[in-house]
C-alpha cells in the first residue's frame, strides 16, 4: 500500500485512485460482516488512505447499472488505484534509458560462462545481426517464467529455487463496464469486472500451467468460466465467445509449496550464487505494484560487490 501510494503521486497519469464495489450475496462464502472486517483492516493498514463504505439498498441500481440484485445483502465498496500495466512498465524502461540503462529490445540471451571474475554473455539480436558479446561483472536473471530456463543456459550451474507456474486469463469484452466490481466465481475465488478500453475487462483464472510460458493461451474452461460468472453477475447483457474482443493470458511464478494457487505467497525470492559477494541474483515471482521495492533490495545485493556509480531516489524521481 505504501508502494501504490508511491506510484499515485510519481505516475499520476498512469495509476489513478479508484472505487471498488463488492456486491455480497446469500450465497457467498463471505458474509458481509467478514468484507468489512477485512475492508476495515485494509483501511487502518493504509493509514486511513483507503477509505471504505456501504451502499445504500436504494442507490444500488444507480452506483452499478445491470448489476444482478437478486439475493444481494449489501453493496460494499472501497478506494484503491488501478493502472495500464503495459503502459507503466514502458514509462519505468524509459525513466530506466534516462538513468543510463542499455535496454536491446528483440534480443536472445544465448549464454553465459563465469571466468576470470567477469560473465562472458552471448546474445542474438533479431534478423539477420551477428551475436554479439558482452561482459560483466554481475549478470541478474530476471526472465519470469523462464527464469530456470535461462539458468540452464549458465556456467556454472547457479542455484535454483523450485516454482510454481499458474495461468491467469482476462477476457476484454464487448460490453460497458459500470464501474470497478469485484465478485465471488462459482468456486469461490474472486472475479472482477473492470472498465478498459470501451469494453468490460474481465478475470481473471487460476489455472496450474506446464509446458513453455511461450505457448500459453486461454483454455476453453476458461473462457467459459468468466463468460459463466459474467452472466451470473449481469445476467440482463449476456455475452458470448464472439463478444470476445481480446484475450489475455499470462504466466505467475509462485512459490511451489503452496497447495492452492489462489492462496499462494506474491512476494519476490532473491536466489544468489554468493549471499555476501553475489555474481548471479535471479529474480522470482513479485508483483508489479511493488516492483520499485524489490528492485531496491536487488540494488542491495549488488552494492555488495559493485560501489553505486550513481544514485538515484526513484521514490521521488516522476514517470512519463
Amino acid at each position: 500500500m505504501h508502494e501504490r501510494e508511491t506510484l499515485l503521486k510519481l505516475a499520476p497519469h498512469l495509476v489513478s485512485r479508484e472505487w471498488f464495489y463488492i456486491p455480497v450475496y446469500r450465497h457467498n462464502k463471505r458474509p458481509a460482516w467478514m468484507v468489512n472486517i477485512g475492508l476495515t483492516l485494509y483501511w487502518a493498514l493504509s493509514a486511513g488512505r483507503s477509505r471504505f463504505k456501504s451502499i445504500p439498498r436504494k442507490q444500488w441500481c444507480d452506483v452499478i447499472p445491470g448489476l444482478n440484485t437478486e439475493d444481494m445483502t449489501a453493496l460494499l465498496a472501497y478506494e484503491d488505484a488501478a493502472t495500464d500495466d503495459a503502459l507503466l512498465t514502458q514509462a519505468v524502461a524509459r525513466s530506466a534509458e534516462q538513468l543510463g540503462a542499455n535496454i536491446q529490445q528483440h534480443t536472445a540471451f544465448i549464454s553465459a560462462e563465469f571466468q576470470n571474475d567477469r560473465w562472458l554473455i552471448q546474445l542474438a539480436p533479431a534478423g539477420q545481426a551477428p551475436k554479439t558479446e558482452i561482459r560483466a561483472k554481475i549478470l541478474i536473471n530476471a526472465a519470469g517464467p523462464w527464469v530456470n530456463t535461462v539458468r540452464q543456459q549458465i556456467t556454472p550451474l547457479p542455484p535454483e529455487q523450485k516454482v510454481h507456474l499458474v495461468q491467469g486469463t482476462h477476457l476484454l469484452l464487448d460490453r460497458p463496464c459500470p464501474a470497478f466490481v469485484y465478485v465471488e466465481s462459482e468456486d469461490g475465488r474472486v472475479m472482477f469486472f473492470r472498465p478498459w478500453k470501451g469494453g468490460t475487462l474481465a478475470g481473471t483464472t487460476e489455472t496450474d500451467f506446464h509446458g513453455d510460458p511461450a505457448d500459453v493461451h486461454a483454455s476453453k474452461e476458461e473462457i467459459a468460466a468468466i463468460l459463466a460468472t459474467y452472466h451470473r453477475y449481469f445476467p440482463d447483457n449476456p455475452c458470448s465467445e464472439s463478444d470476445i474482443l481480446k484475450q489475455y493470458c499470462g504466466i505467475r511464478v509462485l512459490p511451489q509449496y503452496s497447495d492452492a494457487a489462489f492462496s499462494a505467497n506474491r512476494s519476490s525470492m532473491l536466489v544468489c550464487d554468493h549471499e555476501n559477494k553475489p555474481s548471479y541474483i535471479a529474480v522470482y515471482g513479485g508483483k508489479l505494484t511493488t516492483y520499485r521495492k524489490e528492485a531496491e533490495k536487488v540494488n542491495h545485493l549488488i552494492s555488495r560487490r559493485l560501489p553505486a556509480k550513481q544514485k538515484a531516489d526513484t521514490g521521488n524521481i516522476k514517470l512519463m
